[in-house]
C-alpha cells in the first residue's frame, strides 16, 4: 500500500520531504554553538564599586583600568605605566577636550587611584570620570 503513488506517476508531486532540510538546519546549530565559545571578547577583571547614579556616556571617552594587581589596560591592551602616559600625552595633543574614563578595582587603595588620576592630569587631560556599576 504506497502512499500517493499511482500507475502514471506523470502528475504533481503531493509531499515535501523536510528531512534534508532539518538535517541541515540541526548541522548549522551545532556549529553555532561550537564557534559561539572561540567568539568571546576578552575582558578585564574588575569589580568596579557599585552606587546609585552612573553616567551614561562612557562609551564616548577613552578607557583606563587597573587591576586588583596594579595592571593598566588601556582601551582593552595592557601597557606599562611610561606607555600609558606615552599614549594619553600623544592623543591629547590632538584631542584637548578628550574625557579618559578610568575603571579601577574596588579593592585598590585610593592613594593607587589618585596617583593615576594625576598621571592623567600631567598628559593634559582636564576631564576625568570613574566608571562604577550601578
Amino acid at each position: 500500500m504506497a502512499f500517493g503513488s499511482s500507475k502514471d506517476d506523470d502528475g504533481i508531486i503531493s509531499d515535501i520531504n523536510i528531512t534534508p532540510m532539518v538535517d541541515i538546519i540541526l548541522v548549522l546549530l551545532v556549529i553555532f554553538m561550537v564557534t559561539a565559545n572561540f567568539l568571546k571578547k576578552e575582558s578585564i577583571n574588575i569589580n568596579l564599586p557599585k552606587v546609585a547614579a552612573a553616567d551614561p556616556n562612557i562609551k564616548e571617552s577613552k578607557q583606563v583600568a587597573i587591576t586588583k594587581e596594579g595592571k593598566y589596560f588601556l582601551e582593552g591592551r595592557s601597557v606599562s605605566e611610561s606607555g600609558l602616559v606615552d599614549e594619553i600625552s600623544r592623543e591629547v595633543k590632538y584631542r584637548p577636550n578628550m574625557r579618559v574614563t578610568l575603571s579601577a578595582d574596588e579593592s585598590l587603595s585610593y592613594g593607587s587611584v589618585s596617583r593615576v588620576m594625576g598621571l592623567l592630569r600631567k598628559c593634559g587631560v582636564t576631564r576625568m570620570a570613574l566608571s562604577v556599576k550601578k
